[in-house]
């Protein structure tokens, strides 16, 4: 379902799709909420809840069109845009984070960004991966109508040896977009395809129609600077013979060592009104600075000099792995500083990985000085790779604590392990405030744990307090037992692996994410796992209160399908809430948003399949991987939802200005059903619709590459025949959206 409002209510869905839903109220119309104090090191954090921080790039823009510039942030890890206001506080800069405008940029954003203003109308652009290289976004806001953007260039195209081509610029590369002869317009150097050079492309649009509103490229040095990466090691070879270096610039050799990733800022570094470089390699943990000694212009650059400790007149960058420099204004003194970040995805820092040096010079003059090596990082809460949050009452005082597991926090000497968060819910029952007690609760960091934790609580032996079952990433599950009592959670050795009623081992093929509820009501705990690609495993408590017994009853609990064209791995993370007495379930997944399911009780065996609410619940999306936990912590009955994320952090949302909403009045229509038949299939089948009443919905196929081949709309039939042409083997997927009601039905279609 398409959510262009972060703020879902769900009166429209209960009118248009569900019977018996007679209570649910604004609990679960969530808009995002920051007000829950978060404390670290004896100081609260001003950003708690903006969702962390793994590998980000750097830019400035005005997104508001107030004359200021906020600092935005790219996630390669996973596609998020993350947006900060800047403010001058008691002549401080402080950050706050603006989660409703990340979703003013385009959804395609992939690899890279870049924000810069091409055209000279004083508004940037967007710079981004293309397929094999560069796409641009135009940026046509205005103060009146606020952010937005058309579609420019895809890809950039380059002249090369009299021939239009691509202008390549590999996935894992940052190249840089700036004025390199002086002329008005943006050019583009970047690293060769396999090569360790820099190439210059020109861009002609001063020359052809004498202003820069365009993008004409040609190359116009092939060895731009005369230098080259050593391919045996961590070094510059200047005024380098290999050709096309210190020869004709515009030959283009036919062989060579392979380049596999870098990154490239240029910048005036001494005042000499030359671009000087800031370079960083895939491989290695620092960045080297090259001056320019060519002559004005820039198209006779000639590096004569490199630094490759920089800055080695300060504190030198010392970092795993492949940095990338950003010269951005970050406190609003119109002196651009210098950021540096990890830019490898799983292959680098994740938790301290944002070094900030102040410029103390001029812009065409820098002085670095270090400040810190978590910029941003600092004011947040955030655990590595993949955050996973869980609501609990560690200490039990009566106040409900929050748990921060992860996939993995990156080590370069002793590789990667997962830990989990500790944040002591040191406030009220009316307010809830977290302060952090512990960055490897129980020790999981050194447990032997490599992959994820993701852990659930319930009294299992009915000792009166809250036992642990830990699912881990090869999909393996483990029992803690607490042997804290009355007192804080305290956990015995773990079984060696969580067995069934039959004495088997419980396990999934992997992601094993494990939730404790009692499903049935029958007052006994069962077990819900999600897992890595497959459905929700339903595990019914058939044992005692004080010693349970998991029987595997059903397979593929509720038919939940979290699967989608983009994503065939699913990473499931059931969440079950019952709000008067009625069950509802949130899921987690691999696309980053949130599912919400109900007509749950007495649909528990298998064959049955629960009511899908909403595929893109509250406009949630976290553009990979989604970890919910939803928790009924203050003495008012209402509910807070906390979403975790691919690079570490979280996200808190709590109900919307309409709490007093009951839809207990409300005229519920029954469900509109989708099924699919025959399948499997040869290409022909039939698409049926049940209590459409009149509806009209559109439809589209789409084939196991996500490339749409059959469509229609405005079609009130109920039943349809649809044949597809030549169609291959594999799996293909069958979307239909209500028109009146937006809903988004989508099933999958085998054709062999």
């Amino acid at each position: 379902m398409n959510m262009n409002n972060n703020r879902f209510t769900l009166v429209l869905l209960g009118v248009f799709l569900l019977i018996g839903l007679p209570t649910l109220r604004a609990q679960f119309d969530f808009v995002y909420n920051d007000s829950i104090l978060v404390v670290k090191n004896n100081d609260t954090i001003s950003m708690a809840w903006s969702g962390g921080m793994s590998h980000p790039q750097f830019s400035t823009m005005d997104i508001d069109f107030d004359g200021k510039e906020e600092l935005v942030s790219f996630e390669p890890e996973n596609g998020m845009i993350f947006v900060y206001e800047k403010s001058l506080v008691n002549g401080l800069i402080v950050y706050n984070y603006m989660h409703d405008k990340s979703k003013l940029f385009p959804a395609d954003v992939r690899y890279r960004m870049k924000l810069v203003d091409f055209n000279g109308d004083g508004k940037k652009d967007l710079f981004t991966y293309g397929v094999g290289g560069i796409k641009v976004y135009k940026n046509t806001g205005d103060a009146s109508n606020g952010l937005s953007w058309d579609l420019y260039q895809d890809p950039i195209m380059t002249v090369t040896n009299g021939a239009l081509v691509n202008l390549y610029s590999a996935s894992n590369e940052i190249p840089a977009f700036v004025d390199i002869d002086g002329d008005g317009d943006i050019d583009v150097l970047t690293f060769h395809s396999y090569i360790s050079r820099v190439e210059w492309h020109k861009n002609l649009s001063m020359e052809t129609y004498g202003h820069s509103d365009s993008l004409i490229f040609e190359l116009e040095q092939a060895c731009w600077g005369d230098f080259m990466e050593d391919p045996s090691g961590n070094t510059i070879d200047l005024n380098s013979t290999f050709a096309p270096c210190g020869t004709s610039f515009k030959v283009i050799e036919e062989g060579g060592p392979r380049h596999s990733g870098g990154s490239i800022l240029a910048l005036d570094i001494n005042g000499s009104g030359l671009k000087d470089l800031i370079i960083g390699d895939v491989s290695y943990n620092n960045l080297t600075m090259l001056v320019n000694g060519g002559t004005t212009p820039n198209d006779n650059a000639l590096m004569v000099s490199f630094d490759d400790t920089y800055p080695s007149t300060d504190v030198p960058v010392n970092l795993s792995n492949f940095l990338t420099a950003y010269y951005e204004d970050v406190d609003n003194d119109g002196i651009k500083d210098l950021i540096v970040s990890t830019t490898s995805k799983g292959g680098s820092e994740n938790t301290k990985g944002v070094w900030l040096y102040k410029n103390k010079g001029a812009n065409d003059h820098p002085d670095f000085q270090f400040v810190e090596e978590d910029f941003l990082q600092n004011e947040m809460i955030d655990n590595g790779k993949g955050s996973i949050p869980v609501i609990v009452d560690v200490n039990n005082d009566g106040l409900k604590d929050l748990l921060v597991a992860n996939h993995y926090n990156f080590h370069a000497t002793q590789g990667n392990s997962s830990r989990m968060n500790y944040y002591e819910n040191i406030g009220s029952p009316q307010q809830p405030e977290f302060k952090l007690m512990n960055e490897n609760w129980e020790n999981f960091q050194n447990s032997g744990f490599s992959g994820r934790v993701s852990p659930s609580f319930a009294d299992l032996d009915g000792d009166n307090d809250q036992d642990m079952i830990v699912g881990l990433s090869n999909g393996k599950l483990y029992f803690y037992e607490n042997s804290g009592g009355t007192g804080a959670m305290a956990f015995s050795i773990p079984q060696v692996q969580l067995k069934d009623n039959n004495g088997n081992f419980i396990t999934v093929p992997n992601y094993s994410t494990p939730e404790l509820f009692d499903l049935d009501n029958d007052g006994l705990t069962d077990l819900i796992i999600g897992q890595g690609n497959g459905p929700l495993l339903y595990y019914r408590n058939i044992g005692t209160a004080n010693n349970y017994s998991f029987e595997l009853s059903n397979p593929d609990l509720g038919m939940v399908d979290l699967s989608t064209v983009s994503y065939q791995q699913t990473i499931g993370v059931p969440r079950f809430v019952r709000e008067n007495g009625i069950t509802y379930l949130f899921t987690g997944s691999r696309s980053g948003n949130i599912s919400l399911y109900s007509r749950i009780d007495g649909f528990l065996a298998p064959g049955f399949s629960f009511q899908l609410i909403s595929d893109n619940y509250a406009g949630i999306n976290t553009k990979s991987f989604s970890a919910p936990f939803i928790a009924n912590m203050r003495d008012d009955d209402s509910y807070d939802l906390f979403v975790g994320n691919e690079v570490g952090g979280l996200w808190s949302f709590r109900p919307g200005d309409t709490a007093s909403l009951d839809l207990s009045n409300e005229i519920m229509q029954t469900p509109v059903e989708l099924i699919i038949y025959p399948n499997p299939s040869k290409g022909e089948f039939a698409l049926e619709l049940s209590n459409l009443n009149g509806q009209t919905y559109n439809y589209r196929v789409l084939d196991p590459l996500g490339r749409m081949i059959n469509s229609g709309h405005n079609i009130n039939e109920s039943k349809l025949n649809v044949q597809l042409l030549y169609p291959e083997s594999g799996m293909y997927f069958i979307e239909v959206i209500i028109v009146n009601s937006n809903l988004r039905i989508v099933k999958k279609l085998l054709v062999k």
